[in-house]
């Protein structure tokens, strides 16, 4: 039997009237690649939000390794294994590379807050684990020499990996990224792209909001396209390229 590690059924989420989406129904296989598209308003980053618990559906049900989390607090939901980027990075510009990625590792952390002020042996332990995990992290995105650096130090492209490394120093079951291609030049995106690969490869389920087509195309298991709030296609990228309702919609002619 296929294992979905995320079900979604008859989501709706309406603001001051408007449907942001519309009885919204969707399985995602574990260890897969699956990609959402469609035009700017289409719904996409809220069904995003909505899964990993900063918005709150109207109706409808969202089960993660058939647990209910349709009412569930992002913390919580962030502990049971959902990870996510946003469109704009977001960091902790105090810190270095290595210390935004270890921030991650928080939820793995057994130890007290009173306790880690005390700085005792058990406290060092976790930290050098933490460590070592998150230097894991960015050996895995070729960020290694990086770790010291300040962030205004680093590219753009270097911001969306160490995003992206952050996320997986949580290490989730499902990883949802938004717009990762965004902004990155072409010998940028493939790099990115193989990595995302490798994690499927390694068992890492992922869910991509991403306005890149030919690349979507390459790498996704399958491909949703939201229009206006609803899901309006759905299948394999040869079957979505043909669709006459999402060339009306979405893609160029």
């Amino acid at each position: 039997m296929t294992k979905h590690l995320i079900r979604v059924k008859d989501v709706v989420k309406n603001f001051d009237g408007l449907n942001a989406l519309r009885s919204v129904s969707m399985d995602i296989e574990a260890g897969k690649i699956e990609a959402i598209i469609g035009p700017n308003g289409a719904g996409k980053t809220t069904f995003f939000n909505i899964i990993c618990g900063l918005e709150t559906a109207d109706s409808g049900s969202i089960y993660f390794n058939d647990v209910d989390i349709s009412k569930t607090s992002s913390d919580k939901i962030a502990n049971l294994g959902i990870s996510r980027t946003f469109q704009t990075s977001q960091f902790f510009e105090h810190l270095n590379v290595i210390e935004n990625i270890m921030v991650g590792r928080y939820l793995k952390t057994s130890v007290s807050f009173f306790l880690a002020g005390l700085w005792l042996p058990k406290i060092y332990r976790e930290e050098h684990r933490n460590m070592v995990k998150a230097f894991e992290k960015l050996e895995f995105l070729e960020l290694y020499d990086k770790a010291d650096r300040k962030l205004s130090q680093i590219t753009f492209q270097e911001r969306k990996l160490i995003e992206i490394g952050r996320c997986l120093a949580m290490e989730p079951k499902l990883l949802l990224l938004d717009e990762p291609f965004g902004g990155l030049n072409i010998t940028e995106i493939k790099f990115l792209a193989e990595k995302l690969i490798q994690l499927k490869q390694q068992g890492m389920t992922i869910l991509i909001i991403d306005h890149h087509f030919g690349t979507i195309s390459n790498i996704a298991d399958e491909i949703v396209v939201l229009n206006h709030g609803e899901i309006i296609a759905k299948g394999k990228a040869e079957k979505i390229r043909t669709n006459e309702a999402v060339i009306d919609a979405y893609l160029p002619s």
